[in-house]
């Protein structure tokens, strides 16, 4: 019947995969120059979560600045012989992977029949880890990369490009999201939207979300 869910677009960081921003900020602040303060890594907690105060950040997850433009930014301010390995191991260091309850919970949502869409506010580099680090994404018809279309969410084209290139009907697809902003955004667009700040439910929870 009209308005029954069919589809999912999820969010990816803090809703399938698990972030551990201090990691990267302990490790970010491990490579500073003697003398530097940690407020000098262009990088922040909240910026890392997608709270859009870190100009470097969110430059860098709509494609406006490259991987080596990115990583030369923080090698400023880090000590002498600092490597970009360095870097990319530091930018790594958020990223958890997918737990197994959630690939479980993908797997039968495809079981089920639900079409599964991603929109993430990413950039290149966790592009890279993601893809090679969680095949479970591939059970996905779409992956929408904010630094791929070059904009990023909560901005209202984000939704209205998967929309236009999937074809799916805003009010028969649940968007879960963990960022209130975002949820707004996605509802304001027409679909129907789960807020989870505090991770995502079971299965039995999430259908019944569904109804």
């Amino acid at each position: 019947m009209p308005g029954t869910i069919k589809n999912i677009l999820f969010d990816l960081g803090g809703v399938l995969i698990d972030l551990d921003v201090r990691r990267s900020l302990e490790a970010f602040r491990a490579l500073l120059a003697p003398g530097a303060d940690s407020r000098d890594v262009p990088v922040t907690a909240r910026g890392l979560l997608g709270g859009h105060d870190s100009e470097l950040i969110d430059r860098y997850q709509t494609g406006d600045i490259s991987t080596d433009d990115f990583i030369r930014t923080i090698l400023s301010v880090c000590r002498p012989g600092t490597t970009p390995e360095q870097v990319r191991e530091a930018w790594f260091a958020m990223l958890l992977g997918i737990p197994e309850e959630r690939k479980q919970l993908l797997q039968e949502l495809v079981a089920r029949g639900y079409q599964i869409y991603v929109l993430s506010n990413i950039n290149e580099m966790h592009v890279d880890w993601t893809l090679a680090h969680c095949p479970e994404l591939r059970q996905a018809r779409r992956l929408f990369f904010s630094n791929e279309i070059r904009m990023a969410k909560p901005d209202p084209g984000c939704f209205e490009l998967v929309i236009r290139e999937t074809g799916i009907r805003p009010e028969e697809t649940l968007y879960i999201d963990d960022l209130q902003a975002n949820i707004d955004a996605g509802r304001a667009a027409g679909f129907r939207t789960l807020h989870v700040p505090d991770g995502l439910p079971d299965i039995d929870g999430l259908l019944r979300c569904m109804l």
